[in-house]
């Protein structure tokens, strides 16, 4: 008989069993259609588990591996099955030559194996209030599709992948009993029944109790810390939450109630730990706060950098003067260093930079800066060149020199003075002499003169001379000028017109009007509050009459406007009165109010950014920024606010600036701070001659309530300043410096 008369045909299968576990078999019965070609002499039931790929080669059953040989009969059972596995099976026909068909359609048997399920949360006969969480443990050989949580006998709720857990809400349940079931399902249509839990719900009122119970008050912390709390219910503590400065930190659900506090991630300085406890019914408890002090000392890694290096080009000696060696760095410089090579193996560092360094011989060589921080972190070289040979004899010459034909003044600037050199120049001088001054004559200038001061008037000449390194003079190169008479100017201004408003809500009142006249000029306007003359030196006077006057304290106020002269002559004054008022509730708050800087303008420097930190005793909103300004403290200047780990709350650009005293700026939207917390005021300037008083803050801050400005050590140095062409967080300190900087605060 060949194969291919023998035709493929379809069975169905009848599956015989009782209640399956795990640990006892279970029978199959499979029934066909009898194939109705003459010259099949019977049937081959193959089986496999967990599988319908070909080979159908399973074993397992009682009645032996696969195929089982059933000779003619059109059905038959497989016992002995594990119940646990799913089973594919197909049939065979085949004929005397034992010649066998292909397979007929695969039929399955799924696995009958129930889940398993628990309640694992709350325990049986637990008292429960408020949201309270139900969780499920449920497992299957195959897996589990689906869990369901049924509260006495009612469907509350259904989940399909772990965790299994539900949110009760008892609220919605009456006082009193109920029981708790759940159901597991697998794919195969299982389903396992967990035992029930009977649970009470209970109206909860009485709050948690919750303590700090690690570190200790007034700890001094570093590193990473261990903060513990202790908390306790009566049904039982949901969550507990620390707080730092009032500010959430971190929650835990379930004891032990142990949190690691990384303390290098915030500022030095004081902070208050407290712990909030809450149970399941909503109720909580705040914690007695715990005061401690975080102090850390950061690892310096910054490398300094030699910021200038050089020499004279040529030189007739091995021993060469250093022009220029300057080094900078985050912390501050400690050591300099010159090398012939690039390398600091044979450092000799000194605390102060070399004014010169020795080669070993002639020709061209190059020298190598170096410089280094207290940390030992060293910079990157920066290195000079210079052609030790042949003595340089050319002179510089003189290429520029004038001054004005005449002056009023003994003090004659000069309009131009400049000179070159085949190697440089590097020293000027002015003198009445027609006569070659020598090299080492008193009197000579890196940079080249501005002014001459005469001894007497009339007619003048004056002679301008350069010098190189090698100490050649240059040519004289002469101006005339001719100084007259200088006479006294005893005539004091007088101010014209003055006015303020009669009342102001407002501390800082606006000035209506103020004028003065000279009869040379006017050169300053001062308000004070004192009816006495001040001296021309004082300070406070503004190149400008100011466009406004911040007073201390309210009340009836009488302000006094003065004007002064090039020679220091002192006008009389002219007053006005107001009547200043605020409200208590809302009324603004600064820290210095009406008091003024030791010294007003510090010089030209680098654009800087420049604040103050501060907190207040109570909450409430920063409306705006001040800073006194110097007459000199020129271009555009930006207040910003800071939280105390530098992220920026808010800026604003100062507008409408007076030419000096307190400016002041209101930012868009007031800024809402929390009180007893550490914020950053400051402004930025682009030209220096800010205001500033050295040791402002060692040992002592401001208080103005709610307002303070803070005593170095309480939140790290205070008077703070970072360097920068636009503006960034503050972070460094020189000597506790008061930069005054200041901010507008209401309730």
């Amino acid at each position: 008989m060949e194969v291919s008369k023998l035709r493929i045909f379809f069975f169905s299968c009848l599956i015989g069993m009782t209640t399956v576990t795990a640990s006892h078999a279970r029978d199959v019965t499979l029934q066909w259609n009898a194939n109705t070609e003459t010259t099949v002499t019977g049937y081959k039931v193959y089986y496999k588990a967990d599988s319908s790929a070909a080979p159908l080669n399973g074993t397992g059953s009682s009645q032996g591996a696969s195929p089982v040989n059933v000779q003619k009969q059109t059905s038959a059972t497989l016992s002995g099955l594990d119940p646990a596995r799913t089973y594919y099976f197909a049939v065979t026909a085949y004929d005397a030559s034992g010649t066998e068909s292909a397979y007929s359609n695969i039929v399955s048997v799924a696995e009958a194996t129930a889940p398993s399920v628990s309640i694992t949360a709350p325990a049986n006969s637990a008292v429960i209030a408020g949201t309270t969480s139900v969780t499920l443990n449920a497992s299957d050989n195959v897996g589990v599709s689906k869990v369901e949580l049924y509260v006495d006998g009612v469907l509350n709720g259904t989940d399909t992948a772990t965790p299994y857990l539900f949110s009760l809400n008892t609220l919605q349940m009456a006082v009193g009993q109920h029981t708790l079931l759940a159901k597991a399902y697998d794919a195969a249509g299982n389903v396992g029944q967990s035992s029930s839990v009977t649970v009470t719900v209970a109206t909860d009122t009485t709050p948690p109790t919750v303590s700090i119970t690690s570190p200790a008050a007034n700890a001094v912390l570093s590193g990473t810390a261990s903060v513990q709390a202790a908390a306790a219910d009566n049904i039982g503590v949901a969550k507990v939450e620390l707080y730092l400065n009032g500010t959430l930190y971190a929650t835990y659900g379930s004891a032990p109630y142990a949190f690691s506090w990384n303390t290098t991630s915030v500022a030095n300085g004081v902070y208050n730990l407290t712990a909030k406890a809450y149970d399941a019914a909503g109720n909580s408890t705040q914690s007695t706060a715990v005061s401690v002090t975080v102090s850390n000392t950061a690892k310096d890694t910054t490398a300094p950098s030699v910021t200038a290096f050089s020499m004279p080009a040529t030189s007739t000696t091995t021993n060469v003067p250093i022009t220029a060696f300057t080094g900078s760095d985050n912390v501050g410089v400690t050591g300099y260093c010159i090398t012939s090579t690039n390398s600091t193996t044979y450092c000799d560092w000194l605390t102060t930079p070399n004014t010169s360094f020795s080669f070993s011989g002639s020709g061209t060589k190059t020298a190598y800066g170096w410089v280094r921080d207290a940390a030992g972190n060293v910079s990157a070289s920066k290195s000079a060149t210079v052609n030790i040979g042949a003595a340089d004899t050319t002179a510089p010459t003189v290429t520029a020199f004038s001054i004005p034909a005449s002056s009023s003044s003994l003090t004659v600037a000069v309009s131009s003075f400049t000179a070159s050199d085949n190697t440089g120049v590097t020293g000027y001088l002015l003198t009445e002499s027609s006569t070659r001054p020598a090299a080492s004559a008193s009197g000579w200038t890196t940079a080249a003169p501005t002014s001459y001061t005469f001894g007497t008037t009339g007619s003048k000449t004056l002679y301008a001379w350069a010098k190189d390194a090698a100490g050649n003079v240059s040519a004289g190169k002469s101006a005339t000028v001719t100084v007259s008479t200088v006479v006294a100017d005893t005539t004091a201004p007088t101010v014209t017109a003055f006015s303020i408003p009669a009342s102001s809500s407002s501390l800082t009142v606006a000035v209506s009007s103020f004028t003065a006249s000279d009869n040379t000029g006017v050169t300053g306007y001062l308000l004070t509050e004192s009816s006495t003359r001040p001296a021309a030196t004082a300070s406070g006077w503004s190149a400008a009459a100011p466009g406004s006057y911040t007073f201390g304290t309210t009340g009836s106020k009488t302000l006094y406007a003065w004007a002064k002269d090039a020679a220091g002559n002192v006008s009389a004054s002219r007053s006005a009165s107001t009547v200043v008022s605020q409200s208590t509730s809302s009324s603004n708050t600064s820290i210095w109010n009406g008091a003024m800087p030791s010294l007003v303008d510090a010089g030209a420097d680098s654009p800087v950014e420049l604040g103050v930190k501060f907190r207040s005793d109570v909450k409430g909103y920063i409306t705006g920024i001040r800073f006194y300004k110097a007459a000199t403290n020129t271009g555009t200047h930006v207040a910003n606010l800071w939280n105390a780990s530098g992220k920026l709350l808010a800026s604003a650009t100062f507008k409408g600036e007076t030419a000096s005293g307190w400016q002041q700026v209101n930012f868009a939207t007031p800024v809402a701070i929390a009180a007893n917390t550490v914020y950053v005021a400051s402004y930025h300037s682009n030209t220096g001659h800010y205001s500033y008083d050295k040791n402002y803050f060692t040992g002592k801050g401001v208080d103005s309530p709610p307002l303070h400005a803070l005593a170095s050590g309480v939140s790290g140095s205070n008077g703070v300043y970072a360097y920068g062409s636009g503006s960034n967080f503050p972070k460094y300190s020189y000597v506790d410096t008061n930069y005054w900087v200041d901010v507008v605060f209401k309730q």
